[in-house]
């Protein structure tokens, strides 16, 4: 009896364990007191070192009241590898902010996520308001002028349908 009993508590405490869920299911942190977060965009592709390709977000707001934007990254696995919290930024209205996964000599100024290198990912946009637009792109990161850039596509939250 002791043995099922034990094969039962293990099997709910392992089945009940959370899963790296990615930018679907993972809890959305807290940008600013008292304010919502919205997880806004998604976007595939991202890379971080790899090849000396960084990825890049620019947003600006289209609010008429500041607003707090974050980015946070997630590995091809699902989990998380920054704080966007630690990293958001506080947009004036009209303003704009360039994250990067990592410093890029070309690209200044810039908020870097300082993840780990990275050969494939992706990344969920964060804000306190839903009004305002983002681009995100990969770049040479070592160059002045980079040497290469593409852009990435960034869907709304979870729909494949482009908001770009």
């Amino acid at each position: 009896m002791r043995y099922y009993l034990a094969v039962l508590v293990a099997f709910l405490t392992f089945a009940s364990a959370p899963a790296n869920a990615g930018i679907v299911d993972s809890p959305l942190p807290v940008l600013s007191a008292g304010e919502k977060t919205h997880h806004v965009f998604s976007v595939p592709g991202i890379v971080n070192g790899a090849y000396g390709i960084d990825s890049f977000f620019s947003c600006t707001s289209l609010d008429k009241v500041p607003i707090r934007v974050g980015v946070e990254v997630f590995n091809s696995s699902g989990s998380l590898l920054n704080d966007a919290t630690a990293t958001s930024a506080l947009l004036s209205p009209g303003a704009t902010v360039l994250f990067a996964t990592e410093y890029a000599a070309g690209f200044q100024p810039v908020i870097d996520l300082d993840i780990p290198t990275l050969a494939r990912g992706s990344a969920r946009i964060l804000a306190t308001s839903t009004k305002f637009a983002c681009t995100a792109f990969l770049a040479d990161s070592v160059n002045i002028p980079p040497t290469s850039m593409v852009s990435l596509t960034i869907i709304a939250k979870t729909k494949q349908k482009a908001a770009n």
